[in-house]
């Protein structure tokens, strides 16, 4: 009865087997008879009787889901994502937090943290250092702080009133009259250019590669020559930086996706990954440097 009634809802179409390739990632998500979601988009079959099996039992797909482009990335698309405007209590800035300030569109951006902050008064952080250094900062210049809590990456404006070592190294800012927030998706990526350190799940042989962007679920990443075939499992080893603290990240990983782009003419090899379960601290730590580059950008 349950699947009758599927059959009979709009936004629900019945897969036939001339919708599935077999060892191609599915362009869509997958459903059975009872609306439960069975395959994820991007999942590879391997065999045909794997197929014919599933087809048996009965596949589905949303209609108002999109059909995913090929490609070497391997998560959704990041939904349009909705700004917010609030204010810095809303926004749950916290003592010790890090801020990156930012004076104009290409001026270098300056790691601070937050002493405290009075409502409609002002806001205090540590001086930002360079080379072990401090920098002097020019009193009435205005910046973009940029910060993340939760979910959201955060922006707000504000105007250096002072900056002073009595009675300790700080800076004085206007208070920000609002906060402009973005959530941040599950699929959303970041750019990046990283050396990726890459070796086959049995541990043998070693590949270098670069990681042209990232996200909670996967990587884009380039190389000299392919790293292996479509569903194969591959180790890929890089290093991030959080808060100033440099960490090594191991990942194992599925390729999703080869392809060849000319735009790299020294590593044309393109590959869509996947990352398999991991480590909760590598989790973690990956998951705080996307929601800090999001928040420098």
């Amino acid at each position: 009865m349950l699947k009758m009634a599927l059959e009979e809802q709009p936004t629900f179409l019945k897969v036939s087997g001339t919708d599935v390739e077999v060892g191609k990632p599915l362009p869509h998500n997958l459903y059975d008879g009872n609306r439960k979601l069975l395959l994820k988009r991007g999942y590879v079959i391997e065999s045909e009787k794997q197929c014919e099996i599933l087809i048996e039992r009965g596949l589905y797909r949303n209609l108002s889901e999109r059909t995913s482009v090929s490609g070497p990335n391997v998560q959704d698309e990041p939904l349009p994502s909705r700004e917010t405007v609030t204010t810095l209590d809303a926004a749950k800035l916290r003592i010790g937090d890090p801020l990156i300030l930012q004076a104009t569109g290409d001026a270098p951006r300056l790691a601070v943290r937050v002493i405290g902050y009075l409502k409609n008064k002002g806001l205090i952080t540590t001086v930002p250092e360079a080379n072990g250094e401090y920098v002097m900062l020019k009193d009435g210049l205005t910046f973009v702080a940029r910060f993340f809590s939760g979910k959201n990456a955060f922006a707000f404006t504000i105007v250096l009133n002072r900056q002073t070592s009595v009675p300790f190294p700080h800076v004085y800012f206007s208070y920000p009259r609002e906060v402009r927030g973005v959530e941040i998706r599950k699929g959303e990526r970041v750019d990046v250019e990283l050396i990726a350190a890459i070796t086959s799940a049995e541990g043998n042989g070693v590949a270098s590669g670069k990681i042209i962007n990232l996200s909670k679920g996967g990587l884009a990443l380039r190389a000299k020559a392919p790293l292996g075939q479509v569903g194969d499992v591959i180790h890929v080893k890089f290093k991030i930086t959080v808060n100033d603290i440099q960490s090594y990240v191991d990942f194992s990983c599925v390729i999703r996706a080869v392809s060849q782009d000319g735009a790299d003419p020294a590593m044309p090899s393109m590959h869509g990954l996947q990352f398999l379960e991991a480590d909760s601290a590598m989790q973690m730590t990956l998951l705080a440097f996307i929601y800090q580059k999001m928040a420098e950008n």
